[in-house]
């Protein structure tokens, strides 16, 4: 592939000519790995045209979000990584400082890209450097509230900023709202000509976003006429170019597991097969069919929470807001003001961006909104940042909130059906990012009540507490254990706050070793609650907490994560081995 240098002295022509071999090429390595397809099939022209205006690394470019960026990862000598991709150690999904020096940020959360940037170009005027910065933002990503508030600061002081809007109509699934009003009208041009205009920018617009020549003048404009006040150079694009089947896919092929390139048959945003989302999205739907006062709602991302038919059979109680998780929250609080039962479902690594909410406007005024949280623990490729193993940590921390973790079908469904026959303050109801394993059984007779601990055996010399999404790997342990002559009994909490202390103790207190386990950083997670209550009832046990270190994990499976971070089966077997002299 063509590198950078030869990138600036390519014909229009010519430069059309590359972007359809980077097409092809990302149509074919794509379908046999998986990844973001459809918004990078729409950015090809966009980013190969910054390139040859543009001087980076020394112009920095910020792509928002990431799944933007595989023409950048190709033109910038990464070609030969894609084979990579989704695979262990591979490539990431995203950009990244580790990948490249091309690569800007690390950019896998939407909105960031525009404040980012305007921190750049002003250290670069108080360096007295001439080196621009470019932020690339996806439509869906302007609506962000850190987009606005960037926005909004952004043209003070004559920063030499320019935002390229890349207009697809899309976040991850269609865009809704305000900016889609303004930007899919028939006058879009003057319409969003008087609104940049309106807020202190320049504007330029390029109706076809794939064509080179439109693309390359815009941007030789912009970069001249930046030195005088901060610009928006407004792209329209198509999501999925390239595809002829992504015009008739609901997200334009945003992401897709492996495809056949030439069918699109096999294309899935998501893991096939029953997961624990599908599991929650039945049991909402049939619900909603009788309960009119169930709003569900989805800040962009409808198809990770399995959504699709609730979307369709319920136009006007379950919403996509768009990408806002924050206005999300707190949309949900004012439909429980009024009645409504709302359930607001997130993705775990995106619901962090609500934090704010969920304690000021949600848990201080009790209200009973239920937030249904997707992707708890280990997240898969999608990158560090996308993991879920925060939760225990912070969730907690917050007052009068109530948090589930329902780590089997039955858990999921019966708290579920629990909690909307007559919901009391905030709730969090927490679910891996995974299949429903087949080695699943219902729980035990005695332990049909969802308000308490699941427990397997009598109270024991050695006791394992495990969060629900280990549970497999505590039964594990607990098998071999009794293999090799142990007395061990194992506790499934399933709450997490309030926390059941009553229900515990017993066992703790027979226990010589407590094991807890957990797919969540060491601070101030599932482990330390127990270590609080240890303490509290001034137990004797010794305690072993089989959980994360405190630091981010890279991106990669549950088993290899696992074993990396020292919580799968034969790991904790080891240290509890080795630590506490078992025979």
């Amino acid at each position: 592939m063509t590198n950078l240098s030869d990138i600036k002295a390519l014909s229009v022509p010519e430069l059309q000519t590359i972007c359809e071999e980077i097409r092809a090429f990302l149509i074919e390595s794509i379908s046999k790995t998986g990844g973001h397809i459809g918004a990078n099939l729409g950015t090809i022209e966009l980013t190969v045209a910054l390139h040859h205006v543009f001087e980076s690394p020394q112009d920095r470019f910020l792509f928002d979000t990431g799944h933007q960026g595989y023409t950048q990862k190709i033109l910038t000598g990464r070609q030969s990584l894609f084979p990579t991709l989704n695979q262990p150690q591979g490539m990431s999904r995203f950009l990244g400082l580790a990948e490249s020096i091309h690569d800007t940020y690390d950019a896998t959360h939407a909105g960031t890209a525009i404040s980012t940037a305007i921190g750049i170009a002003k250290a670069n005027r108080l360096n007295g450097s001439n080196n621009l910065v470019v932020a690339v933002v996806g439509d869906g990503s302007l609506v962000e509230g850190i987009s606005f508030e960037g926005l909004n600061y952004g043209m003070l002081g004559n920063l030499p900023l320019i935002i390229v809007v890349n207009d697809n109509g899309m976040a991850i699934a269609p865009n809704v709202g305000g900016i889609h009003h303004l930007f899919s009208q028939p006058n879009w041009q003057q319409a969003s000509r008087q609104f940049f205009e309106g807020l202190g920018y320049q504007y330029l617009a390029v109706p076809d976003g794939h064509e080179m020549a439109h693309l390359i003048q815009a941007f030789q404009e912009a970069k001249t006429k930046v030195r005088q006040k901060p610009i928006v150079v407004h792209v329209k694009t198509t999501k999925g170019k390239g595809l002829p089947y992504a015009d008739t896919h609901k997200y334009r092929m945003h992401f897709s597991m492996p495809f056949n390139a030439q069918t699109g048959e096999g294309a899935s945003a998501t893991i096939t097969g029953e997961t624990y989302a599908s599991v929650a999205a039945k049991t909402l739907y049939s619900l909603m069919e009788k309960d009119q006062d169930i709003i569900t709602i989805s800040p962009a991302t409808p198809y990770a929470s399995s959504l699709d038919q609730i979307l369709t059979v319920f136009p006007d109680r379950a919403l996509d807001v768009g990408m806002a998780e924050q206005h999300a929250a707190s949309m949900a609080c004012g439909l429980a003001l009024q009645g409504k039962k709302p359930v607001v479902c997130y993705q775990s690594t995106f619901m962090q961006r609500a934090m704010d909410q969920i304690i000021h406007d949600m848990a201080f005024m009790k209200l009973p909104v239920t937030l249904l949280a997707v992707r708890s623990g280990f997240a898969g490729y999608d990158g560090p940042t996308h993991h879920g193993i925060y939760d225990l940590s912070y969730l907690p921390a917050i007052p009068n909130l109530n948090i589930f973790y329902a780590g089997t079908r039955y858990d999921l469904d019966t708290v579920l059906r629990w909690r909307l026959a007559n919901p009391d303050g905030p709730m969090v109801i927490l679910h891996p990012y995974e299949n429903v394993s087949s080695k699943e059984t219902p729980p035990l007779a005695q332990n049909q009540d969802i308000t308490q601990p699941e427990i397997i055996g009598d109270p024991a010399k050695i006791c394992i507490l495990g969060v629900s999404n280990c549970l497999e790997t505590a039964l594990s342990i607990r098998e071999k254990l009794i293999s090799q002559g142990e007395e061990v009994c194992y506790v499934n909490p399933r709450w997490i706050k309030p926390f059941p202390e009553k229900a515990l103790l017993p066992y703790l207190e027979k226990a010589d070793l407590i094991v807890t386990l957990e797919e969540n950083i060491s601070t101030g997670g599932f482990g330390s609650r127990v270590a609080t209550m240890i303490c509290d009832y001034k137990l004797n046990a010794k305690l072993y907490r089989a959980c994360i270190s405190d630091s981010f994990v890279r991106f990669g499976d549950k088993q290899d994560l696992s074993h990396e971070t020292g919580i799968d089966a034969e790991s904790i077997l080891e240290k509890i081995h080795t630590y506490y002299a078992l025979t």
